[in-house]
């Protein structure tokens, strides 16, 4: 009885509307998007820091496409890449909810005024960013 209850539990988890980004995750999109550049760029900024950390953690979100339902939204992989700092970088061959890093993208992140949604390309997924709230 007890596998069974946890099995649905899973299951269910597996399946939610809607993801947050985790804390050990920040770092890590941080890394990838400026390379060598991230210590100098960002994580000696303590007030850059924590603005990105407050974007990936409170601010952004992953949902299903049917809570936007009949709505056109733009591809993320429109906005471009977001490849200043690493050359390297490369859009995802296939998308795991887990392991997407939306600061890949050249995206507005920063801004007070709006609420932006971006269709993640060939997924039943968008991203969702909240406005930065004001000072």
């Amino acid at each position: 009885m007890l596998f069974l209850f946890l099995g649905l539990c899973i299951n269910a988890q597996t399946y939610k509307d809607s993801y947050k980004f985790k804390e050990h995750q920040v770092d890590n999109f941080i890394n990838e998007v400026y390379g060598d550049q991230a210590q100098k760029v960002i994580f000696s900024n303590k007030n850059l820091y924590t603005a990105f950390k407050k974007l990936i953690l409170e601010r952004m979100e992953i949902a299903r496409k049917s809570k936007v339902q009949g709505k056109k939204l733009p591809k993320i992989t429109a906005q471009g890449m977001l490849d200043t700092y690493n050359s390297d970088l490369k859009h995802d061959f296939s998308f795991h909810i887990n392991n997407f890093n939306p600061l890949k993208y050249k995206l507005v992140f920063f801004d007070a005024n709006s609420f932006r949604m971006y269709e993640i390309d060939n997924t039943d997924y968008i991203l969702i960013i909240r406005p930065q709230p004001k000072l």
